[in-house]
């Protein structure tokens, strides 16, 4: 993409009640609305401008000065911020899902707990006027996308595009990048602890001095990049040859643990896999593992949809980016287990009944939910007081069940 240059006298500047009156316009556009107009600002200056809140899904800002503004809790969804200098702006909390950001500096930029869903970052090109000749001739200039500084921690990565990106010193803690491309990116002292890190192109990229503390890093090949000083401190990365080489026995205790409950007890066997690494079994998605004791057990990252665990002994279990969609964890004890950037939507979490007048309640005592995904989750009156909710996401955007921005405060229920 090329855009289209336009002289320094064209540049139009825009003051707060300007930007609130076409914000305003923009979103009954995008409502589809009598009187509707898209917000295309082409090469605009816009700066210490608030559009908070606003939605801005489709918007046109492309090459614009957009410094220090605030977009806070906005929706940017499929926006063209192409070439745009957003240095020192904040977009906490917003939707940023296929957002075009080729070329755009984001030095100091705020996108703490952003969704980036398949944004694109890399390098972009842009045609410039020659001052020199009175706009007589152009040229071309390539700009890598600049994030050097920025705070991106507890941002949703997924499928990113970051090929060639400047992020030097950036923070990334808590992020979620899944698939995402870091070919030839510069993450030299980026702080990625606590990341969950899965699937990651980063061929060529320089993660010297990088901080990968406690973070999850599976499916990355580090020997394609350059690593030099990185800090890997408590990293959970591939299972290893032991845990891989005990799937077989593992599925045995499982099959026997299904026939256990299915009998009432009569036959099988309950299972005990506490402190087992479960991720090399691949099919854990619908099982039925009512009553499982599976404490200290590792499940990062693992398919989870539909699994039954009603009742089960999860203590400490870690469950790091696990997809939990639909998952049943009625009266489960979850107390200090890590859910962090685990995804719960739908999950049941209320107290399980199990005679005519008692019931088991769900326990999250110290548990991490981090920057979970709980929208549409059931609750009931299990007692959240001492869990661990910061950026837990819990509202329903328009713009469908898997591109919706995490709530940058600690969730209220």
């Amino acid at each position: 993409m090329v855009a289209k240059p336009v002289k320094p006298t064209e540049r139009i500047r825009v003051n707060q009640r300007e930007a609130e009156l076409m914000a305003a316009a923009h979103a009954w556009f995008v409502a589809r609305k009598p009187g509707g107009r898209r917000l295309v600002l082409r090469f605009a200056i816009m700066e210490d401008v608030d559009l908070s809140g606003r939605d801005l899904s489709d918007a046109d800002l492309t090459g614009s000065t957009l410094i220090r503004c605030k977009f806070d809790r906005a929706r940017l969804v499929r926006a063209c911020l192409f070439g745009a200098d957003l240095q020192a702006s904040s977009f906490v909390g917003a939707s940023l899902a296929n957002a075009d950001m080729r070329g755009a500096r984001l030095k100091g930029a705020n996108l703490a707990h952003a969704n980036m869903t398949q944004a694109d970052l890399r390098a972009g090109r842009i045609a410039i006027s020659d001052e020199d000749t009175q706009f007589a001739v152009l040229r071309h200039k390539v700009s890598a996308g600049q994030m050097d500084g920025a705070n991106v921690s507890g941002a949703v990565l997924h499928q990113t595009r970051l090929d060639d990106v400047s992020a030097a010193a950036a923070d990334f803690s808590d992020c979620s990048m899944r698939g995402a491309k870091l070919v030839g990116a510069n993450l030299k002292n980026a702080r990625l602890r606590g990341a969950v890190i899965d699937n990651v192109d980063v061929r060529g990229a320089n993660l010297e001095s990088a901080d990968f503390s406690d973070a999850v890093l599976t499916r990355v090949d580090l020997t394609q990049a350059r690593t030099m000083g990185a800090v890997m401190d408590r990293c959970l990365c591939d299972p290893d040859a032991e845990a891989s080489a005990r799937a077989a026995q593992i599925f045995v205790k499982l099959a026997a643990h299904r026939e256990w409950v299915t009998s009432g007890g009569k036959s099988g066997e309950a299972a005990v896999l506490d402190g087992e690494d479960l991720r090399p079994m691949v099919e854990m998605a619908g099982a039925f593992l009512t009553a499982v004791s599976a404490r200290n057990a590792c499940l990062a990252g693992m398919d989870l949809r539909r699994i039954s665990l009603q009742g089960a002994l999860l203590e400490g279990a870690d469950f790091r980016g696990a997809d939990l969609r639909d998952a049943d964890l009625r009266g489960a004890n979850l107390n200090g287990a890590t859910l962090k950037q685990a995804d719960l939507r739908r999950a049941q979490l209320s107290a399980l009944p199990f005679k005519a007048d008692r019931e088991k309640p769900t326990e999250l005592t110290e548990a991490c939910l981090r920057y979970a995904d709980l929208r549409e989750v059931g609750f009931g009156e299990t007692d959240l007081s001492r869990a661990d909710l910061e950026g837990a996401r819990r509202t329903e955007l328009q713009d469908g069940p898997d591109s919706a921005g995490p709530d940058p405060k600690v969730l209220e229920l």
